[in-house]
């Protein structure tokens, strides 16, 4: 990765952060996915009016699970990118991709992160705070959100750096 590509994805990964920040329920994670590719269009698109239809194309409806929320926002970079550069990707492709993502990622997220990894820290935690000891709020918050903060960057990672190949191993 290029010092431009790791300051982008550094960008996006802490505005992917603000994930609920404007959610609401005609957008839901929209809004939030906007914001996590502003960067990544700032970087890619000199022209004000294709940056302007990147940012449309990002600001529909959109959700997910929030950490597997990254994963697409590294992939949407990646096709934005090769958009930009080799012309192998349009907006249609970058936007079915994004929908076709959400319900599997949601799924995966949601019976990993809240079904299995909440209830194991919570599992912890609880036997600690029944004794008295506040060392339990700190291991579940650890547990809990560390483990989720450290998959997001990764997942974003991850994303970027599979890009279309990722896409082109799914269909075969």
């Amino acid at each position: 990765l290029s010092a431009q590509e790791k300051k982008t994805l550094r960008s996006m990964f802490w505005n992917s952060g603000l994930v609920f920040s404007g959610f609401n329920m005609v957008k839901m994670e929209g809004n939030a996915f906007c914001c996590t590719m502003a960067p990544a269009i700032d970087e890619l698109y000199t022209d004000p009016e294709e940056r302007k239809k990147a940012l449309v194309r990002h600001n529909n409806f959109f959700n997910t699970h929030a950490v597997l929320f990254s994963f697409i926002a590294g992939l949407a970079y990646a096709m934005e990118k090769e958009k930009m550069t080799k012309g192998t990707v349009d907006d249609d492709t970058i936007e079915n991709i994004k929908v076709a993502l959400m319900g599997p990622t949601a799924g995966i997220g949601d019976a990993f992160f809240f079904n299995c990894v909440r209830v194991i820290a919570a599992g912890i935690a609880i036997g600690l705070c029944s004794e008295g000891n506040l060392l339990g709020v700190l291991l579940f918050v650890l547990l809990y959100g560390g483990s989720q903060v450290i998959a997001r960057w990764y997942l974003l990672r991850v994303g970027y750096t599979m890009g279309t190949s990722f896409i082109d191993s799914v269909f075969s």
